[in-house]
């Protein structure tokens, strides 16, 4: 039952979003507060919904068609259903490219519940455990070099809309997940930690002039896959931080939200371990 609230929950904010100047997140609302405690939802929601940028279409891609969920079939189905019929047949997923799949995943109509859970993390860390199509995506041996490459190709000045800013945070978190870390060798991790901060810098300055770059939530995956970096190479002084802080294992566990004394405590631990590794 609370897994069908929170899903009406998530239907409401993107249906109505779209005409709406502002959406007020009522944790409360529908929902259990030990469930969602805060949304963090970036205020693209005031934006026009459909994303026409081209790093992101369906366009000329291998993508299986799902079914609709019907309005009243919807009243009788429970949560697992859902799921289930949001699997992809296995003959056909394995034809599927690393792009495709990903692309798969952002438009499909259930992606977006990632967002209703305590934390981002903990949602991807979800929706990775529930979704064939990403557990696929995370088997694939290129998805290193796809990620970072993603993300360079991205211009940031065009993420417009809600549908948009979706698609990028997607493209953020995923590849910041250790399923990708763990198949990045040196060189790639470098090229990871120069993108992210390349990024970060370019956030920063849109963040003056738009609101839409303002949440934390858009530096999220920063964090994430600067913790599971450190964890891939067992960095001793990030392990032992780890052991003795639990806010910062917490975090690292999808469980709490950051804060920015949190984001700075990672940073400076990636700043020691990026030199160490850059001078190997």
């Amino acid at each position: 039952m609370k897994k069908n609230i929170i899903l009406s929950f998530l239907t409401f904010v993107f249906c109505f979003s779209c005409n709406k100047a502002e959406i007020e997140v009522d944790g409360n609302a529908g929902t259990s507060s030990s469930k969602v405690q805060e949304l963090s939802l970036p205020t693209y929601f005031s934006h026009a919904c459909e994303c026409r940028m081209p790093a992101f279409s369906t366009q000329g891609l291998k993508q299986y068609k799902f079914n609709s969920f019907e309005a009243e079939e919807l009243k009788k189905m429970d949560y697992d259903e859902r799921v289930r019929r949001r699997q992809i047949p296995d003959e056909f997923l394995k034809k599927m490219n690393t792009h495709e799949l990903f692309i798969q995943f952002i438009h499909m109509d259930m992606a977006k519940e990632v967002l209703v859970f305590n934390t981002i993390q903990q949602g991807f860390r979800t929706a990775i455990g529930r979704y064939n199509s990403l557990q696929e995506l995370f088997r694939r041996d290129d998805i290193a070099d796809y990620f970072t490459k993603k993300l360079q190709e991205v211009n940031l000045k065009e993420v417009k809309g809600n549908e948009c800013h979706f698609y990028y945070l997607c493209l953020q978190m995923l590849s910041a997940q250790k399923e990708v870390i763990a198949k990045m060798n040196k060189s790639q991790i470098l090229n990871y930690i120069n993108t992210v901060s390349q990024l970060r810098k370019e956030l920063d300055k849109l963040s003056l002039s738009d609101k839409n770059w303002q949440s934390r939530s858009v530096y999220e995956y920063q964090m994430i896959g600067y913790a599971n970096i450190m964890l891939k190479y067992k960095y001793s002084p990030f392990i032992k931080l780890i052991l003795s802080n639990e806010k910062i294992r917490s975090y690292t566990d999808g469980i709490t939200l950051s804060d920015e004394e949190l984001m700075k405590l990672i940073e400076s631990y990636m700043v020691k371990f990026y030199k160490q590794l850059k001078d190997k």
